[in-house]
């Protein structure tokens, strides 16, 4: 029987204990108490009894939860073991005052005798409520426990005090001849209350956690509640109902220890049984591993001999784990501090190259894990091999050409001759891939090789650079000669290639590099040549270029002056000039424009035209736009301090920093650190910029606006036909590109072009802007077509900041006058 009831369910059986218990209650609440065997005569002996096996949980409760394995005390047990020891000291009091027993420092008397019960039920129910609303897996340390002893102990004095000393603070509990007061009906109404509250708390708890203790819990309050609606029943103190309710408060009692003893005794050697179980498996798991392990695996002791070894490594040094066991591992693995590859040894039979990684255990055990390298160093004098040569072609690749062309100049030099190198690059290829797929581009490859060859003299060496180039070394060679190959080459290029029944014509540029007679290695002979073809490409398909000094020169320049512009920004060389817009209008400054300049102290002021561009190029446009923005920034936001009649400051956009991610914050930030007001900022983005994602664009120019600044889009015109992108975009401005306002007065075309934009801009309400406004007439011809504001020399020229601040002072003076 007993083997059944454990292999129900702690849950299912409180369950049903609760429930059965109170289905006695209801019984009995329904006349039929008679009906229990019961005679007062038993009273004294049963209710001793009872209370004295109450007061010996409640100790045990308070001694089992006082004990911890590591110092931390869970929550719920440092509440209810010092509450345990508050309610069993209490209820002594209770048990020596009842009729029939000593009583304490006075006769024993029924009304000192409840007080003590509901000084007890009350602090227990107090507390268990408290307990139940702790949040689950929180702890206390000794410390903590240790003020909740003191604390219990002081309440159960408290008690002793309030009961004995002023017993008339206490209404009066029990009426002779007609049962418990109203007082005491109501305070165990109250306490059945408070007990249930903490059932539902700990049950719910329960549900979530899954934990035995917070049942246990649970159950207690909830018997201890059903104990309560007894007490408030009985008519005398010796009836059936005063000892159902103490029966049912010993079996909540039981319910309080048994979750004490499950969270304080037997959690932690679960948790031990689970850790010597986990470490068992670990144990298994291991070994599993070793012996699936493709590497060999190697344990030694303190003392720096075999322990244990796995398969692969009897397989690996030729040696059985018997014969093993016991050996010096340095006779296995040489020491070698600082190299994880070294050379092992085979017990019978010849070293092999392996890769060993050493790790040691606290107690001083070595573990080795040695995999073998034979393969990897077969397959990588394989691989370096095949390295050598292109994979499509089978041709030489640029490796190999190298070492190829180093040995051709050696015996060019000794033999006081000369020898050329080709690049023959195939122009727009990449139409072949998009239109015929990879698989045609790869055929083309394939012939190109089939007609170049024929084409090579003896002894000279075609091999493929990579993508669509190749390279030809032509060892006796002169300038002349490498003219003649090349135009061969051009021309065996332009017969058709038949691809999926399509004839596609093709052409080619190649850059011809001829061994200068001073110190010249391969790789700068190739670049040489590949600079050449570049220069080819550049004037158009199927060109010859000889490499010259100028093309070097350039080169090395342009390497030079990124190297400067890299730096100027932290050497203060990038400066700002200003360039007014007014307003046709009024003929007034309306706004400035800011343009960066490079003032550097060796080449002077450097071109925009010539240092843009290679920023762009370097990603290095995004630093400087950062700079641009916040010096312009700043300088706007001092003028308009000083009251200048400046309107609004546009700084340009490029296309970098505009697809730059965080934009519109960065923006805000630098508007916030100059103290700008956004609605004085006009930012220019240039058509091509803002069409290359326009949903993306979309969203970045609504970011922007929402900043309040002024939106204007720079060179319109020239970039997309498609108009339908400026009723989509948040814009503010559209600035007419300087190329139709230089003509506008002489060609009928730009003018009409110009009144276009102009109508366009208005009847989208922006504001039309001209740029390149350097004459009366063109001023006079957009003043007449409704132009907002121009731009350009005809009114002023970029100026440095002192510059525009006097010319604002006098403008401010003219308008003050």
């Amino acid at each position: 029987m007993m083997p059944l009831v454990r292999r129900i369910p702690s849950t299912t059986r409180l369950l049903v204990l609760t429930g059965l218990l109170a289905v006695l209650t209801a019984w009995l609440a329904q006349g039929n108490a008679a009906m229990l065997p019961w005679s007062p005569r038993w009273y004294l002996p049963v209710h001793f009894g009872a209370e004295l096996f109450s007061i010996v949980v409640a100790m045990l409760v308070f001694v089992i939860g006082g004990h911890s394995v590591d110092g931390r005390i869970p929550a719920t047990v440092a509440l209810l073991s010092p509450a345990a020891l508050a309610v069993g000291l209490l209820d002594i009091g209770h048990l020596l005052s009842m009729p029939g027993m000593p009583g304490l420092a006075r006769p024993a008397s029924v009304a000192d005798g409840l007080a003590f019960w509901l000084l007890a039920r009350g602090a227990g129910a107090v507390l268990l409520l408290a307990a139940a609303l702790v949040p689950p897996g929180y702890a206390v340390g000794r410390r903590g426990y240790r003020w909740g002893v003191l604390c219990a102990l002081a309440l159960a004095a408290g008690g002793y005090w309030l009961v004995l000393a002023r017993p008339g603070l206490i209404p009066a509990t029990f009426v002779p001849g007609q049962g418990p007061s109203a007082f005491k009906v109501h305070a165990e109404y109250a306490l059945t209350a408070l007990n249930a509250c903490a059932a539902m708390v700990l049950l719910a708890r329960a549900r979530r956690t899954h934990a035995r203790a917070d049942r246990y819990l649970a159950a207690g309050a909830a018997i201890m509640g059903l104990s309560g609606v007894s007490f408030t029943l009985y008519l005398a103190p010796d009836d059936v109902f005063n000892m159902v309710g103490h029966a049912y408060k010993a079996i909540a009692y039981l319910c309080l220890h048994r979750a004490i003893f499950v969270d304080v005794v037997q959690a932690p050697y679960r948790r031990l049984r689970m850790s010597e179980q986990w470490l068992a498996e670990s144990r298994n798991e291991f070994r599993s591993l070793m012996e699936c392990a493709p590497d060999a695996i190697l344990l030694s002791g303190a003392e720096g001999r075999v322990s244990m070894m796995n398969a692969r490594a009897e397989e690996l040094f030729g040696v059985g784990r018997a014969v093993a066991a016991g050996l010096p591992l340095e006779l296995l693995l040489p020491p070698a501090e600082g190299e994880d590859e070294m050379r092992c040894r085979r017990l019978y039979g010849p070293s092999f190259p392996a890769e060993v990684r050493r790790a040691a255990t606290p107690d001083g055990q070595q573990i080795a894990i040695v995999r073998d390298l034979s393969e990897r160093r077969r397959l990588e004098r394989a691989l370096v091999e095949q390295l050598a040569y292109d994979a499509l072609t089978g041709l030489p690749n640029r490796h190999r050409v190298l070492e190829m062309l180093g040995d051709a100049i050696g015996a060019a030099r000794q033999e006081r001759r000369t020898l050329a190198v080709l690049v023959l690059d195939i122009d727009a290829f990449r139409k072949i891939n998009s239109n015929y797929g990879w698989a045609s581009g790869d055929q083309v490859l394939h012939e190109c090789v089939a007609r170049i060859a024929p084409r090579l003299g003896t002894g000279d060496a075609l091999a493929r650079q990579g993508g669509n180039e190749f390279i030809v070394v032509q060892k006796h060679s002169s300038r002349e000669a490498a003219a003649a190959l090349a135009d061969s080459l051009l021309d065996c290029m332009r017969a058709p290639f038949l691809l999926d029944g399509q004839r596609a014509l093709l052409s080619a540029s190649v850059g011809i590099a001829v061994l200068p007679p001073g110190p010249c290695t391969p790789s700068q002979l190739v670049q040489m040549a590949q600079l050449a073809m570049a220069d080819a490409r550049s004037h158009g398909a199927a060109r010859i270029s000889f490499h010259t000094a100028e093309m070097a020169r350039s080169i090395r320049e342009r390497i030079e002056l990124e190297a400067m512009l890299s730096h100027a920004l932290e050497r203060g060389q990038l400066v700002l000039q200003y360039q007014p817009r007014i307003s046709l209008g009024g003929s007034q400054v309306v706004g400035i424009e800011a343009l960066v300049r490079w003032r550097h102290p060796v080449l002077g002021l450097v071109p925009p035209a010539r240092f843009i561009p290679l920023a762009e190029e370097t990603g290095m446009i995004e630093e400087i736009d950062l700079w641009v923005l916040r010096e312009a920034c700043t300088r706007a936001a001092a003028w308009h301090a000083e009251g200048l009649p400046l309107g609004r400051v546009s700084v340009n956009l490029s296309a970098r920093k505009f697809q730059q991610a965080g934009l519109a914050q960065r923006v805000r930030r630098v508007l916030e650190d100059s103290g700008l007001d956004p609605a004085r900022l006009e930012l220019e983005i240039t058509e091509s910029t803002v069409m290359q994602d326009t949903e993306d664009a979309a969203a970045v120019l609504r970011s922007l606006k929402a900043l309040g600044v002024t939106l204007s889009i720079d060179d319109f015109g020239t970039g997309y036909s498609s108009l339908s992108y400026l009723k989509r975009f948040p814009l503010d401005v559209l600035k007419i590109d300087r190329s139709f306002v230089k003509d506008v007065v002489g060609d009928p075309n730009d003018a009409a072009i110009t009144r276009a934009i102009i109508a366009l801009a208005h009847g989208l309400n922006l504001e039309a802007v001209a740029e390149g406004v350097e004459t009366a007439e063109q001023a006079n011809f957009l003043k007449d077509n409704g132009c907002d504001e121009i731009q350009g020399y005809y009114y002023s020229p970029p100026v440095w900041p002192e510059q525009l601040t006097h010319f604002l002072l006098s403008e401010f003076q003219d308008l003050a006058g």
